[in-house]
């Protein structure tokens, strides 16, 4: 599979897995515009200040992975439960989440996908130095 079209495939696959994780009692807000770490956005009179999580999985041979049995367990899970339990424990005692659409930069990343309705970008690129595939996820988010 194409590199551009697995990482969204993870996307799509990712965005009911992490609601699922979540299991969100609080609002969630999403902002389609494009930011990055430390900027702020204004939700019912409550300045947020945003933070990146990033988390990032080495593969060496990927084509392992990629298949329909496997992609939840080695790729999308281990992508997503870091950034679940950080959500989880920082949206406790709050009541609204907002995400943001994580801003695009240069960096050699050649497969790049955003999970809709959710901060989350997902991207994939391949290291020649460590000869392996990287799959990094970020994510954009603050509560109040």
């Amino acid at each position: 599979m194409e590199e551009q079209a697995t990482v969204e495939h993870l996307a799509k696959l990712a965005k009911p897995r992490l609601m699922d994780l979540l299991k969100l009692k609080i609002a969630h807000t999403y902002d389609p515009t494009p930011g990055n770490a430390n900027s702020t956005v204004v939700v019912d009179d409550c300045e947020i200040r945003l933070t990146l999580l990033k988390t990032a999985q080495p593969y060496k041979d990927i084509n392992r992975f990629v298949a329909d049995d496997k992609v939840m367990g080695y790729i999308v899970n281990p992508g997503l439960l870091p950034i679940a339990k950080a959500i989880s424990q920082d949206i406790r005692g709050q009541r609204r989440l907002v995400t943001r659409k994580v801003e695009s930069r240069e960096g050699g990343h050649t497969a790049i996908a955003h999970m809709d309705g959710f901060g989350v970008k997902i991207m994939m690129y391949f290291d020649t130095v460590a000869d392996e595939t990287q799959i990094v996820w970020e994510c954009l988010y603050g509560v109040c």
